[in-house]
């Protein structure tokens, strides 16, 4: 069928320390301007140093790779930590 891809195809984008109030419509909103997002999943748990963390789901590695060259120039602004892997 054209159009759908298969799972193992998506990259997700690990990212840390995220804000108390951030909700994952703005996180999505946030990644959309370096791909197309397919998910984004914000996890109710907490790193070992309590910080809050989730998953952006990009459709392919090429996106992945632009969200986390451009936000690793914010992380130092914004307290983000991108990282990613092919799950």
């Amino acid at each position: 069928m054209k159009g759908i891809r298969a799972k193992d195809e998506y990259v997700s984008v690990f990212v840390n320390n995220l804000p108390e109030g951030m909700q994952w419509r703005w996180l999505k909103q946030l990644f959309e301007y370096h791909g197309k997002v397919i998910d984004v999943f914000i996890l109710n748990k907490r790193n070992i140093r309590g910080k809050r963390f989730g998953f952006v789901r990009y459709a392919n590695i090429n996106d992945a790779n632009k969200a986390i060259n451009r936000m690793g120039i914010l992380a130092s602004k914004v307290a983000y930590r991108c990282q990613f892997g092919k799950i």
